[in-house]
């Protein structure tokens, strides 16, 4: 096989020396996975290892990208609003985060643009991106980051002039942008200096503020212990501050709050692995401390551990929200301040138990496709529908209390779940009590996910195969339970459009989703299975995964899939 016409470009370029001193080094194999394939936009955004190639995140992916999201700007804004305007920019803690963060301000300049950076172009949340960029008015808002993605990883996420990230009818134009653009560029442009500034500190105290309005008791004394840990991310000049400043005793994880690229001392950056827990959990039990956060890198999503009858029980995103909605929805209705007409969002695959506590204030439920990018974009139809936000959330681990950002606000989560905490200690009830009674009253949900994770093109292929499969597949039952419908959204459900995601409904109340990850090399199996306790419901899921995994999709179950002890 030839080596691809773009590597060849690539090599006769003036590239930065890093660049340049990497390509030198690739293998025929290495060349040849970077640069056949081009970095596409997912659920969040685009993602991809950083180095050299089309398929990876590097100085030639944001310029290209940068210069594709202006071309589309151009076509919805005037040249005076785009340089009155302008678009904030924000990065993580990432490999070349604060350099591709520079970049893109010079591209946006060099082009006319106004761009915001954040004082010293320091790093920041993702959820302050989101509201910041209502705050100033600007047009469009750009982070730089990969999330919970692996060290090696970075991204780039594009957000609208409402602080929510663009839809796949917006993303899809600025992909055929960038595909129109030649990997051939300069790297020593001129720009308008005037035209890069920073975001007002103001804005930035505003939000702290904003988190601080969302307690319900902001006068009483916080007897409780938080252990925290923003994992090396963007997090720890926001939750352990605003925290101490609501008077909690903030204990933070030291070997992990410094802004390490390589997230040393972490087993993933993503709350959402159990082993991320171990170091945080080790300084509760020292400090026998209560509660348990831990903050994804770029604060959008948050974990938590809750001390319950002496151990620390992680709770998954399925568990998590009804509690938080249990607590903000009797807290509304408590302080007659439930807005009229509420409504709770989430999506197709999110567990149910959170629908039933909405449904019980006679708050309406409203389902979107994955990515929060969708909630977002719902929240906007609420004037011409006549219904009120009061709390939106993903299953994994992303929350919105109030609509004051448009994305996933792990900051936000971390107030509310504190005095979530504090409160209901005050009646010698934990959170894992709370869960217990919403169990009790709604039915025992057992919420799992697994995912498969399977790299390459090989892995591709096979993702692809499996969905296939399923897709065709006549299933009458999984482990004697007993199918009751199968929807398929490859065309669009629910006047949402179209998404490579199957759901299949049991005549018990249970139901599986599977679906391709859109940022990860992974296929993800959503189980909700309802039972007379949880140990049945989650007997119920294992016996229905092995059917389903054995039977329809021969692949072997490992230990490593199901490890949800």
């Amino acid at each position: 096989m030839d080596l691809p016409e773009n590597y060849l470009i690539w090599k006769k370029q003036m590239l930065p020396k890093h660049l340049a001193e990497q390509l030198a080094q690739m293998s025929r194999e290495e060349i040849i996975e970077a640069f056949t394939s081009n970095l596409e936009f997912g659920t969040a955004g685009m993602r991809g290892t950083v180095g050299p190639g089309t398929s990876r995140i590097n100085e030639v992916t944001i310029i290209k990208a940068t210069t594709a999201v202006v071309e589309y700007l151009k076509t919805q804004f005037s040249k005076e609003e785009l340089k009155e305007r302008g678009v904030v920019i924000a990065h993580d803690n990432r490999h070349f985060s604060k350099e591709f963060a520079l970049l893109t301000a010079q591209i946006l300049a060099h082009q006319g643009v106004l761009a915001y950076l954040f004082k010293d172009n320091d790093l920041r949340p993702t959820p302050v991106l989101s509201y910041s960029i209502r705050k100033i008015n600007a047009v469009t808002g750009i982070v730089i980051t990969a999330s919970h993605n692996p060290p090696e990883y970075n991204g780039y996420k594009i957000y609208d002039q409402n602080g929510c990230q663009f839809l796949p009818d917006v993303t899809n134009i600025i992909a055929d942008n960038m595909l129109k653009l030649k990997d051939q560029f300069e790297f020593n442009f001129s720009y308008d200096e005037t035209l890069i500034k920073e975001v007002p500190l103001a804005i930035e105290e505003q939000y702290r503020n904003d988190i601080k309005s969302l307690q319900f008791y902001p006068n009483e004394k916080r007897n409780i212990k938080i252990v925290f840990s923003n994992l090396h991310g963007t997090s720890r000049e926001w939750v352990l501050p605003i925290l101490k400043e609501c008077g909690y005793e903030v204990i933070i994880v030291k070997e992990q709050a410094d802004y390490d690229p390589d997230f040393k001392g972490v087993v993933s950056p993503n709350p959402e692995i159990k082993a991320t827990f171990g170091l945080a959990i080790k300084y509760a039990k020292e400090n026998d401390a209560d509660l348990v956060i831990l903050n994804d890198p770029d604060a959008d999503r948050i974990g938590i551990a809750v001390k319950h009858q002496g151990k620390y029980v992680l709770l998954n995103g399925n568990e998590t929200a009804p509690i938080l909605l249990e607590y903000l929805l009797s807290h509304y209705q408590k302080s007659n301040t439930m807005p009229k007409n509420p409504v709770m969002y989430n999506t197709f695959v999110t567990g149910t138990l959170s629908d039933q506590v909405a449904k019980s204030y006679d708050c309406q439920v409203i389902k979107t496709l994955t990515g929060f990018k969708w909630i977002g974009a719902e929240i906007l139809k609420e004037k011409q529908r006549g219904i009120n936000f009061v709390f939106g959330f993903e299953e994994a681990y992303g929350y919105v209390i109030k609509d004051i950002t448009r994305d996933k606000d792990g900051i936000q989560a971390a107030m509310v779940l504190a005095e979530a905490c504090w409160y209901y200690l005050q009646q010698s009830k934990t959170l894992i009590d709370v869960l217990t009674w919403i169990y009790q009253k709604f039915g025992y949900y057992y919420c799992y996910t697994v995912n498969l994770v399977l790299k390459g093109q090989s892995g591709q292929k096979q993702i692809a195969s499996m969905i296939d499969i399923l897709r065709k597949e006549d299933i009458k039952s999984l482990a004697q339970n007993v199918l009751e419908k199968k929807e398929d959204y490859l065309n669009g459900l629910y006047n949402m459009p179209g998404q490579n995601l199957l759901k299949f409904y049991f005549q018990d109340g249970s139901w599986f989703a599977v679906r391709p990850s859109g940022t990860e090399p992974k296929i993800k199996f959503y189980f909700v299975c309802i039972d007379n306790s949880i140990a049945q419901a989650k007997a119920k899921m294992h016996n229905m995964y092995h059917d389903l995994a054995e039977n329809y999709l021969k692949l072997t179950v490992t230990k490593e899939q199901l490890n949800d002890d």
